[in-house]
């Protein structure tokens, strides 16, 4: 019996897992099994369910949430709005709830559980490992380009290149840029961690290196501004704190030298970076048109009984070019915003449903050219009215209040850890920022999603780490033995 036991408890031990199941839930959204194949996808959701049932009956982390009464406010709304738009798609718009309850219970609250270090390598091991995938992803993908400058078709999708947009094996260029994006900050955290914990080794420091320099490559020639818009953001947080942190006493003169600073820094960071984004096209592009010109002129040597024909073919080619064909700085986006306006003005106190933007787009405005609005918060305004909008806004900002309060009165704690909760922070800055532009804040079963939502858990997971008695009394108790040791070394004591 008691091999038996033994025999089980690994299997037991992963299935009652949540380290696991967030594990595999992230890497399946990452590698798009809910499409590809949704089977597979199926069997994860029927372990959420198992998980949130054990949880709901055993109830030891879900009490311990922060913040919990107000997102038990924002799922009740919710439901109500599900509830009134029962006509249609009410499975539909209680599955989008079902999700919505996994992402704020599993992963926005992983920091219900009070083991940090647990919490910390975890999240090592999963940025660890989705940066490494997405720069395998964007290696292969930039060999396609190479070896296909004008894209290939394939069951209806367009790889490599699409519209003037590097999509490699992703065909969709934001998402790509996204995971480009993503993986640069990932690889910049995971940095920081490493060298905090003694562990930046020199090989370590060039793979990562290697990482961000693919990552940015493949973000540039992805033409995506609203990614690009997330690591100035990022960047641009980060020098916020830098420049603020050592502000105490309010004095005016200051207080606009160190926001002149900011300001100057967010521009300094914006050229750069478009700077870098117009040169890295340009060469790109004169590299595979370099390339692609050779091949029509040996194919048009060798052609004709082997006689020499230069034909017209390299002058008349459009070169490869990694420019939007979207003209429009908004790409649509302010009709579609225009759209969801009028949708709102119909239903402004308790939403439509999340599912139900389609239908009663068609019903009310004549169609919609998109089943969202590529805002977060206009999406999530639409779904559940103001009702739900609101409370969601209470906990947007009550979490961000916490955070910028904990990395400014616990300064030296994050200094300590190689400031990894102010990149966290950043991290939310820019993808809040950045969702403002696409979809991806709440309403997305998305691999985005649930990566902001899992970043936002383990950032709170430092908060209630730093404000722990045991982490002063550690940190007190190290500082003594230290200064204790260089007494007793000193020949004068």
């Amino acid at each position: 019996m008691n091999t038996e036991a033994i025999r089980e408890n690994p299997v037991s031990r992963f299935l009652n897992s949540t380290t696991a199941f967030r594990f595999v839930f992230i890497s399946s959204l990452f590698f798009a099994i809910d499409k590809i194949f949704p089977p597979l996808f199926i069997a994860v959701m029927i372990w959420s369910v198992y998980l949130f049932c054990k949880e709901l009956i055993n109830n030891r982390y879900i009490k311990k949430i922060r913040y919990r009464k107000i997102i038990y406010f924002f799922m009740g709304a919710a439901l109500l709005t599900v509830i009134i738009n029962s006509k249609e798609n009410f499975v539909g718009n209680l599955y989008v709830l079902y999700w919505l309850s996994l992402c704020f219970f599993f992963f926005y609250g992983l920091h219900a559980d009070r083991d940090h270090k647990r919490r910390k390598h975890d999240a090592m091991i999963l940025l660890d490992f989705l940066s490494a995938m997405t720069t395998l992803i964007m290696i292969i993908g930039l060999v396609l380009l190479a070896l296909f400058p004008k894209g290939l078709h394939l069951s209806g999708y367009d790889f490599a290149i699409h519209e003037n947009r590097f999509v490699g094996i992703i065909p969709n260029a934001n998402a790509l840029a996204f995971y480009a994006a993503m993986a640069v900050v990932a690889t910049h955290i995971l940095w920081k961690m490493k060298k905090a914990d003694g562990a930046l080794t020199k090989k370590v420091k060039i793979l990562y290196a290697v990482y961000a320099v693919i990552n940015m490559i493949s973000l540039f020639l992805s033409d995506s501004n609203a990614s690009l818009l997330f690591i100035i953001v990022y960047c641009s947080f980060f020098a916020f704190y830098l420049i603020f942190k050592g502000f105490k006493k309010f004095n005016i003169l200051s207080f606009l030298l160190r926001v002149i600073a900011v300001l100057f820094a967010c521009v300094v960071s914006v050229l750069i970076l478009f700077c870098m984004r117009s040169l890295t096209q340009s060469c790109v592009s004169l590299m595979l048109t370099n390339g692609e010109s050779k091949t029509q002129i040996s194919n048009s040597i060798t052609t004709n009984n082997g006689s020499v024909q230069i034909k017209d073919d390299v002058e008349q080619s459009a070169p490869t070019t990694f420019k939007h064909e979207n003209k429009n700085i908004d790409s649509g986006r302010f009709v579609i915003w225009r759209q969801a306006l009028g949708l709102f003005e119909k239903f402004p106190i308790m939403g439509v449903g999340k599912d139900n933007i389609v239908s009663y787009g068609k019903t009310y405005l004549g169609g919609l050219k998109y089943s969202d609005f590529h805002n977060g918060l206009l999406t999530i305004l639409i779904s559940f009215g103001l009702v739900g909008f609101t409370v969601f806004m209470v906990l947007a900002i009550t979490v961000a209040k916490t955070f910028l309060k904990a990395i400014f009165n616990y300064r030296d704690k994050c200094r300590r850890d190689g400031n990894v909760l102010v990149l966290i922070v950043a991290f939310c800055a820019a993808y809040s920022v950045y969702s403002m532009f696409e979809v991806a804040l709440l309403l997305d079963l998305s691999y985005r999603v649930f990566i902001f939502w899992y970043m936002i858990g383990l950032g709170l997971s430092y908060v209630s780490f730093y404000g722990k008695r045991k982490y002063i009394k550690a940190v007190d108790f190290k500082k003594s033995t230290i200064s204790a040791s260089s007494h007793s070394d000193n020949p004068a004591v």
